[in-house]
């Protein structure tokens, strides 16, 4: 998976889970829209439901409810003017749930009532709340079903006389059509007395289920039953006497019992009668789709299951919190063991001898392959202008060039500076070696690129010979693979063998193809270099590596949305949060990813003599990071400490150099390249990021444009397609 996949990956995870979630965390409720100050909850109801069996009135129920509200408005110049009460409306088994309202009023806290009266229209403008016709004082019936565009709302309004900080109680009374349906074998009776997000914020909920005494089935052919709460039911009494002439099924909720999940935000009451009392209390009630069905054995059933709920859900987290275990143990186990399978399947070689400290030069390797080699086995991300600066640096040591600025009075910038071309090239016998050969050998390479580089045939042997130059009959040292296409560059563009810094710049930002071959050539040197030189064993020696840290990124992510979004999710179910399954997964998850993370690095199919010179390599690399080199006594050469310098830059650790150059150095200035300070300076590193941009605008520029250049598309008819804003 590359990067751009993954990144696309992580956005479309976020925008999908993340951010919802987000979203639910931190904002606030509906009735809260405002600010964490402005909401109106009911917080107290007084419920009395009293069955009605009477001719053209059969299967209804008069409902008569005083509602406690606390109105907390954020500001007294933003007043409420508006409170209401959901009336959910359905159609059960054919019959439609709905309802007509008797009266609203007001109870003040003196005693005293006042009556609402019902306002023609539902209407939401300012003017209208302080208006003669619909000002406050009125209520309005919304009668659903629920549709936006036309003002249906499923529910009744109260327009007050604007509320800034108060608890107000309102009484209303309704009737509810259809609560009680007959069957063949039974009838039910079925109220939902509160629901939805507002019921978290009641304090008390106080009810009587009203049975008349003609009305009421015998004992033993009936079962009343509660539904809701985090308790899955709720306690309730009967008496004969509580209210004369009536059978009263009556609770009594405090802020203890109140209390609410997402899968149980409902207080509903049903009850059931049978066998000869069938139909006692739906004598009157209108036929349903289902009247000449038996259905009793479907209702106990029903109930039956609902009351198992919650044992079915210890259940269901008992085998959820064992398969998470189990599930860990086995995630442990596999990435603990992969090591051992990945050892079994590839050799994985060890440095013959282990060095903490390289004082020398290892050899004359190309300084970005270098970089790259030390931090192969790091998370160190190698930058590509600390690659370009090294290289340029190393052909002013050898030689190559020089860079000078035009104005002595001024300071180092891509303006103020000229590069010379010393020397030009002789074309010898082997300068083209790695134009040549290389093509040829890698070809073979890939035809079998799982075959490690000792079962093949003899790679041809890089020239030995020092490249020799015709001015002043000087020998300089043989350019590495990126030098020598570096200075290829640079020669391309100082035709008379010099050229502004500013110019140079510019113009590879615009010679795109040339500059994508440049910059390809150097990417692609890491894997020359190391095949040729037999660093690696095989062309995709880094394979395994890669598929490690994908699996740790992969690891990485699960524990993350299981952390966040897994537990959100299961913590709004009957599961809650199952025993701690997810967050001991999700932590095990993070634990392996981590693991993984440290593993792959070590996942590097070097040969033997690969694995000795990155010890070597990464030994020079600590001491040049480490206080070592500005403690140390040891006399070292003014050439070598060229050296140094040229790779600290690539490995991106010149400063710890140019540091000990100042105090353990005094004969710097002996040395063109170590008395320039624009060398040792931020703006020789500011000048090669510059340079990094330039090429990498142009070779994009040249990708893009290859890659849709050879577009042909078929079918390109006319016509338009509709849709718009």
């Amino acid at each position: 998976m590359n990067k751009t996949t993954k990144y696309l990956l992580l956005l479309f995870l976020f925008f999908e889970f993340g951010l919802p979630l987000l979203s639910s965390l931190f904002t606030y409720d509906p009735e809260e829209s405002t600010g964490p100050n402005d909401y109106a909850r009911i917080t107290d109801i007084d419920y009395k439901a009293e069955l009605v069996d009477e001719p053209k009135n059969g299967g209804n129920v008069v409902i008569t409810e005083k509602i406690t509200y606390d109105v907390h408005a954020a500001s007294d110049q933003n007043l409420f003017w508006e409170l209401w009460r959901d009336l959910p409306e359905d159609y059960v088994d054919g019959l439609k749930v709905d309802y007509q309202v008797n009266y609203v009023k007001q109870l003040n806290k003196d005693g005293t009532e006042t009556v609402y009266t019902e306002s023609p229209k539902l209407y939401w403008d300012d003017y209208d709340y302080t208006s003669s016709i619909y000002g406050p004082g009125k209520w309005y019936h919304s009668e659903g079903p629920y549709n936006e565009d036309l003002a249906n709302y499923e529910c009744i309004f109260f327009y007050v006389d604007g509320l800034y900080r108060e608890e107000v109680t309102f009484e209303i009374q309704y009737e509810m059509h259809n609560a009680a349906l007959r069957y063949l074998d039974v009838s039910e009776l079925y109220l939902t007395m509160f629901s939805e997000e507002t019921i978290k914020y009641l304090e008390s909920f106080k009810g009587q289920i009203l049975i008349p005494e003609k009305d009421m089935p015998k004992k033993g052919n009936y079962l009343a039953h509660t539904y809701g709460t985090n308790s899955n039911t709720f306690a309730y009494t009967e008496s004969d006497t509580k209210n004369p002439g009536y059978h009263t099924f009556s609770f009594d909720l405090d802020q203890e019992d109140l209390k609410f999940k997402k899968y149980n935000q409902y207080l509903e009451f049903s009850l059931l009668s049978y066998h000869e009392d069938r139909h006692i209390f739906t004598d009157y009630a209108p036929s349903n789709i289902y009247s000449n069905d038996v259905y009793l054995e479907e209702a106990l059933n029903a109930i039956k299951e609902y009351d198992e709920l919650p044992i079915k859900a210890r259940h269901q987290k008992i085998i959820f919190f064992c398969g998470s275990i189990l599930l860990s143990i086995f995630l442990l186990y596999l990435v603990l063991t992969m090591d051992k399978r990945i050892r079994k399947k590839h050799t994985l070689y060890e440095p013959q001898t282990k060095i903490k400290f390289f004082r020398d030069i290892p050899s004359d390797l190309d300084p970005y392959f270098a970089a790259k080699l030390v931090h192969s086995k790091h998370n160190h991300k190698v930058k590509d202008s600390d690659g370009y600066s090294s290289l340029m640096l190393s052909l002013v040591r050898k030689g190559y060039i020089e860079l000078q600025r035009i104005d002595d009075t001024k300071d180092w910038t891509s303006t103020n500076i000229i590069l010379n071309i010393l020397y030009q090239p002789s074309q010898i016998a082997g300068t083209n070696f790695y134009r040549t050969g290389l093509e040829d050998v890698l070809s073979e390479i890939n035809s079998s690129k799982t075959t490690p580089l000792n079962n093949q045939k003899e790679l041809p042997k890089e020239p030995t010979i020092l490249e020799l130059y015709n001015i002043y009959g000087k020998k300089l040292e043989t350019l590495s693979v990126n030098e020598e296409t570096y200075f290829n560059l640079l020669v391309r563009h100082a035709t008379d063998g010099t050229i502004f810094m500013k110019d140079f710049q510019k113009k590879i930002s615009f010679d795109y193809d040339y500059t994508n071959q440049f910059v390809t050539s150097i990417e692609k040197s890491i894997l020359n270099i190391g095949i040729l030189q037999k660093y690696f064993q095989k062309v995709d020696y880094d394979r395994i590596k890669k598929n490690t840290r994908s699996l740790s990124t992969f690891f990485f992510i699960c524990g993350i949305l299981l952390l966040t979004i897994g537990n959100y999710i299961i913590s709004i179910t009957r599961l809650d949060f199952a025993y701690g399954s997810f967050f001991i997964l999700s932590l095990i998850l993070l634990i392996c990813a981590f693991v993984l993370r440290k593993k792959a690095n070590k996942y590097l199919l070097f040969t033997q003599f690969g694995e000795d010179e990155y010890s070597k390599w990464r030994g020079l690399y600590n001491f040049l990071n480490s206080e070592t080199l500005l403690s140390e006594r040891t006399i070292i050469e003014l050439p070598l400490w060229e050296k140094y310098l040229v790779y600290a830059t690539a490995f991106g650790i010149s400063d710890k150099v140019i540091k000990a150059l100042k105090i353990r150095c005094p004969e710097v200035s002996s040395s063109p390249i170590l008395s320039n300070h624009y060398y040792c300076s931020r703006s020789f590193r500011v000048n090669s990021r510059s340079f990094h941009r330039a090429t990498h605008r142009a070779s994009s520029i040249s990708r893009g444009y290859h890659s849709h250049s050879y577009y042909g598309g078929g079918g390109r008819g006319g016509g338009g397609g509709g849709g718009g804003h």
